[in-house]
Formats: structure tokens, C-alpha cells, sequence
């Protein structure tokens, strides 16, 4: 079954299964949102494709051995956070990382603000071994955010899965 199948599937389902309730139908507009959010949920794509189908900016981050710090190469600048300091110290151990104006305490959204010439609420996300920042916008990041997750969870999952299938294998 391709993606086109495997969502009409799901759509009719969801059709099949919602209450009838609702006097209005949703806007043109809402109804697309819906469906792109929709085809993101039932397709497990890349980090990439996702953040470029959402039109959100992404940035790598390196761990510099020598100094214990993370690297962030970002509009011709360098910038070096200490890997002990604020919410770096939490990479090493989570997966995902996020600051909203409600959780920054060092000022890190205004520090990035300035850089990026825009307000935006941050999300680290490991990808295997590197670290990514994902800009999100204050509107929908709750929503990004729930996205990131599910594909966080995912990735463990397979790499579980695949795990013990080597196991088996070796057995």
C-alpha cells in the first residue's frame, strides 16, 4: 500500500469514527493544515523533511572535545555554549530538549532572538550522534513539539527493535 493509500485509509476511518457533532465544517485552509498534519503523523519521515515541509529553520550543533562546549555556527558566527551550563547539560542525557519563554531562565531565547533577527522557541533534538536545533515558531511549537516526540519515540523503538533482532540473529 503507498503513502496516497495509506491515507485515504486513514481518512475515511477518521471520517467513519468522528461524532457528528459539529454544526460548521472547517475553512479551506484549516482542512489542508489538517491533512498536512495528518500525512505527517501517518508517514514517519525524516527530521529534514520535516522541518522543511513546515518551513521551520534547523542548525547543527557540534560537541567540541577540547573546550566541552557546543558549537553553533550560525549567519557567520561562532557561537560556544559550556556543555555545564543551563539546558546543555541536559543534551547529553534526553533526547529532546525545549525552552519556551515559560522555561528560560538564562535568557537563551533572547541570546538567539538577536542572532536570528526573529523570536522563537528552541527545541535541541539528538539525531543518532548529532545534535540539532530546530527554531520553532511560539504559534504552533506546542504542536512541532508533539511531532518530535513521536519521531524521538519512533527512532528508539526501531533501534530497539533492531537491537534484539541482532541479537536473535547472533543466538
Amino acid at each position: 500500500m503507498n503513502n496516497d493509500d495509506l491515507l485515504m485509509s486513514k481518512l475515511i476511518a477518521e471520517t467513519y469514527s468522528e461524532s457528528t457533532d459539529k454544526d460548521q465544517p472547517n475553512a479551506v485552509g484549516e482542512l489542508r493544515s489538517y491533512f498536512e498534519k495528518k500525512l505527517n503523523a501517518v508517514e514517519f519521515i525524516s527530521l529534514k523533511d520535516y522541518v522543511e515541509q513546515n518551513n521551520l529553520k534547523m542548525n547543527p550543533i557540534s560537541f567540541q572535545e577540547n573546550t566541552k562546549c557546543y558549537r553553533l555556527n550560525i549567519n557567520s558566527k561562532i557561537l560556544d555554549f559550556p556543555s555545564n551550563w543551563s539546558i546543555f547539560k541536559q543534551i547529553n542525557t534526553e533526547d529532546i530538549v525545549y525552552i519556551d519563554q515559560s522555561l528560560d531562565q538564562d535568557f537563551l531565547l533572547d541570546i538567539f532572538a538577536e542572532i536570528n533577527g526573529q523570536f522563537f522557541n528552541i527545541l535541541f533534538v539528538k539525531d543518532s550522534i548529532n545534535v540539532k536545533i530546530v527554531y520553532l515558531p511560539e504559534d504552533s511549537s506546542r504542536e512541532h513539539l508533539q511531532w518530535f516526540r513521536g519521531f524521538v519515540e519512533k527512532k528508539n523503538q526501531d533501534s530497539e527493535q533492531v537491537e534484539l533482532d541482532s541479537k536473535k540473529d547472533a543466538a
